[in-house]
């Protein structure tokens, strides 16, 4: 005969199973409501979707970047692109979940590259300057300084190096850019401040000293 105590609990682990099913299905399916709110372009859908998901995110783009920096930027591209294409999810090839993972992942991997890809240029460029002879003229050498800029900004991701060219490029202050690309001041004000980090550890402080940079730029960038 079985012991009381030895049925009760093999009863409390069958039951446990179908509330823990109950409540995944239920997250999944609060996750494909989202999506379709977010396909709706209710912004409100995206804040919980952030709210659920970039914690986890962060940290899988953390593990392949090695970055605080280049985690957030991971994150934040990685709902700019739901925003953009949540229409492209298909829920019958799996959840919401596997989905963003997978898109942060790419985006992670592709930072990572373009910042090797940059730093082996901006060393490229070094190269040339301990190279160049001791007569080079001062023009050369501000090409050279100006080339170094110009990659740096190519490899920002593409929301950074928006709002930056419109701030120090086209002259717009921060709410025209706000209102230029038809999101929050703050958010607005985070991407220039990350373009210009971003920046700062790419060129350290060459950028100061760069023929052609904006001067609001470099006091920036101190």
């Amino acid at each position: 005969m079985p012991h009381p105590e030895g049925a009760a609990e093999a009863t409390r682990a069958e039951e446990t199973v179908p509330v823990a099913d109950d409540a995944q299905a239920k997250r999944r399916a609060e996750d494909r409501a989202l999506l379709g709110r977010i396909v709706a372009r209710d912004e409100r859908a995206v804040e919980e979707l952030y709210q659920r998901y970039s914690g986890a995110l962060y940290s899988l783009a953390y593990q392949v970047t090695g970055g605080e920096r280049f985690a957030q930027d991971v994150v934040q591209e990685t709902f700019v692109a739901v925003w953009k294409d949540a229409s492209r999810f298909d829920p019958d090839k799996g959840a919401v979940s596997p989905w963003l993972f997978s898109l942060a992942r790419h985006k992670a991997i592709d930072l990572v590259r373009r910042e090797a890809n940059v730093r082996k240029r901006t060393v490229d460029v070094d190269l040339a300057l301990e190279m160049a002879d001791d007569d080079v003229d001062d023009e050369a050498w501000m090409r050279i300084r100006r080339d170094r800029v110009r990659l740096a900004i190519a490899e920002l991701t593409p929301l950074q190096r928006e709002a930056l060219e419109l701030a120090f490029f086209n002259g717009l202050t921060h709410v025209e850019v706000a209102e230029r690309l038809a999101i929050p001041l703050g958010t607005a004000k985070t991407r220039i401040r990350g373009a210009l980090l971003r920046l700062r550890d790419l060129l350290g402080d060459s950028v100061a000293e760069t023929p052609g940079v904006p001067g609001s730029m470099a006091g920036g960038l101190v």
